[in-house]
């Protein structure tokens, strides 16, 4: 069996060029060690010694619901879940007032960002698969009573009306696509421009966190101006395809340095955007 090829992330921060690439190795042992500990097998030894109850990154969550998988358990337990996001959360985003978040799956992110909020903030979470939103909604009015909270079901793209969503069988994962793979099952959801999101909640001024595999080219290569009042930015960039176009991170990157951004943080493949 072929070694699994690395790919280079970005590794754009101020003062360097957003070209440059670093690339980032792992050994094999240490590959297998993370497999095994963030696995099916770790994840249920973990729920039955937490009560399913699991610290990240120092905020506590019930993961009682079926929505919280044996490997999600345990990815959260050792700090990996959406761990570079959180880190860019925490450091960057902090004293916020709104923030829109697209896509906020089970909602582990969206209490980070709440955590590092000011008091009476307003928080859109943002999320395109339906079998995530009631969890999704308990989870959110039991924690941020201090807070404006909305939850919106949508996936961002270029356009208003529906989208075809392929969404995993087996975890919670889902992408923006009309012909879904083996492990995949395909509906029709909501769809939204992140212009119209903002306008339904009347925000001005906000912070935005995007981890919506690719997606994220409907607004920063065609509309960027949604962005003017954005300040920041916490965005997980991937290579994708966009009206029959290969789009890569570096195109983004460049996108976004036009909207008037610059990469004040990276962690793979995540980057932290601020206005200049």
């Amino acid at each position: 069996m072929s070694k699994p090829r690395l790919r280079p992330v970005i590794s754009a921060v101020r003062g360097q060029s957003p070209r440059s690439e670093e690339l980032v190795t792992a050994s094999a042992l240490k590959l297998r060690v993370a497999t095994l500990v963030a696995g099916r097998g770790a994840g249920q030894v973990i729920g039955a010694l937490t009560g399913k109850r699991i610290r990240h990154q120092g905020l506590w969550f019930d993961t009682r619901s079926t929505d919280f998988t044996p490997q999600v358990r345990a990815q959260m337990f050792w700090g990996a879940y959406e761990g570079a996001e959180t880190r860019m959360i925490r450091r960057f985003l902090r004293g916020s007032t709104a923030v829109v978040e697209l896509g906020s799956s089970l909602g582990i992110t969206a209490a980070h960002i709440a955590a590092v909020m000011k008091p009476g903030g307003h928080l859109a979470c943002v999320e395109a698969n339906p079998r995530l939103l009631p969890g999704l909604r308990e989870r959110t009015s039991k924690r941020y009573a201090n807070m404006r909270v909305d939850v919106v079901h949508a996936a961002v793209t270029d356009h208003c009306g529906t989208a075809a969503l392929a969404i995993a069988v087996h975890t919670v994962g889902s992408r923006l696509h009309a012909d879904p793979r083996a492990n995949e099952s395909t509906l029709q959801v909501p769809a939204l421009t992140l212009r119209e999101v903002v306008r339904q909640l009347e925000m001005t001024e906000f912070d935005l966190v995007s981890d919506i595999e690719g997606s994220e080219t409907a607004f920063l290569m065609q509309d960027p101006s949604v962005l003017t009042n954005c300040r920041r930015a916490v965005i997980e960039l991937h290579d994708t395809a966009f009206r029959g176009r290969e789009v890569s991170v570096f195109d983004l990157l460049d996108a976004a340095a036009s909207a008037g951004f610059d990469v004040i943080g990276r962690h793979g493949p995540v980057v932290a955007l601020a206005r200049n």
